[in-house]
């Protein structure tokens, strides 16, 4: 039993490193924190619902699946790291998809601040700083086409057991691991 880890010899830090290495298991326990979205409403949806629009709008605009795992996480931890939501839920999922998902999902918010910034004394144009990136034109139908029309209580939207499935299949290895294959 580890008690400190300068007690930790060689030997058991090899084998605690090669146990990291092999599939993990993170859907369940992402799955359970986007259930806790739905205490923090926004609007008239509440933020699972929200995120569940947000993923059905991206799935039936035929977005690929990480990019729909994304929309589905994009808000899992506003509830916890408010304004820095996106560099979080963004970490949580790196290891899992492309680095354009990644940054999509990273500066989303500047992107919606398109909406919101003037409103609370911030730059509404901040989302140009990566107007030369090779994810930009995503990130802006992300946020146009997808998240920012997502708080439709109306909105015909697919349940969490729907994405279930595909959550388990882009979570279940690291996108590098799956690429390299």
């Amino acid at each position: 039993m580890v008690r400190r880890l300068d007690a930790v010899s060689a030997d058991e830090w090899r084998e605690r490193r090669a146990a990291s290495t092999g599939p993990r298991q993170v859907a369940g326990p992402l799955l359970d924190l986007l259930r806790t979205s739905a205490t923090l409403t926004v609007f008239e949806a509440d933020h699972l619902i929200h995120q569940l629009q947000t993923a059905t709008r991206a799935y039936r605009a035929g977005a690929d699946d990480e990019l729909v795992v994304a929309a589905l996480f994009h808000d899992v931890a506003e509830l916890t790291a408010g304004p820095a939501h996106g560099k979080v839920a963004a970490e949580l999922l790196r290891p899992y998809v492309r680095d354009d998902v990644y940054h999509v999902v990273r500066t989303h918010s500047d992107f919606q601040g398109r909406y919101y910034y003037e409103h609370m004394g911030l730059d509404r144009t901040t989302y140009l700083r990566w107007a030369d990136e090779p994810w930009y034109g995503i990130a802006l139908c992300f946020s146009d086409d997808w998240d920012q029309a997502a708080f439709d209580p109306g909105y015909d939207t697919r349940p969490l057991s729907f994405f279930e499935p595909m959550v388990h299949r882009v979570l279940a290895e690291p996108f590098r691991s799956r690429a390299s294959a």
